[in-house]
């Protein structure tokens, strides 16, 4: 039986819903997250080999607020100003 984990702020990268995502791993080894709102699924890595690691999973921990100062190795977050073209000031 396989153990499936939460992963806690997880946003799905396809229905964007957040704590969603749960983790596991297959019997040949291999790791997997799905989303249990739409069934998105993808592999992450075969847990036998070394060749990297997977990316990162969006979570609320690791995305900078609106009006929060980056980080010096993040890009600060731009706001931008959505109009109606039409409308004339």
């Amino acid at each position: 039986m396989l153990k499936r984990r939460f992963i806690a702020g997880a946003v799905c990268p396809a229905c964007e819903q957040m704590d969603k995502i749960v983790m596991y791993d297959d019997d040949n080894g291999i790791r997997w997250r799905e989303c249990v709102a739409c069934g998105f699924k993808d592999q992450l890595e075969d847990l036998n080999s070394k060749a990297g690691s997977p990316e990162e999973l969006k979570t609320r921990v690791n995305q900078p607020r609106l009006g929060d100062k980056p980080l010096a190795h993040e890009t600060p977050v731009e706001v931008i100003a959505i109009f109606d073209p039409k409308k004339r000031h």
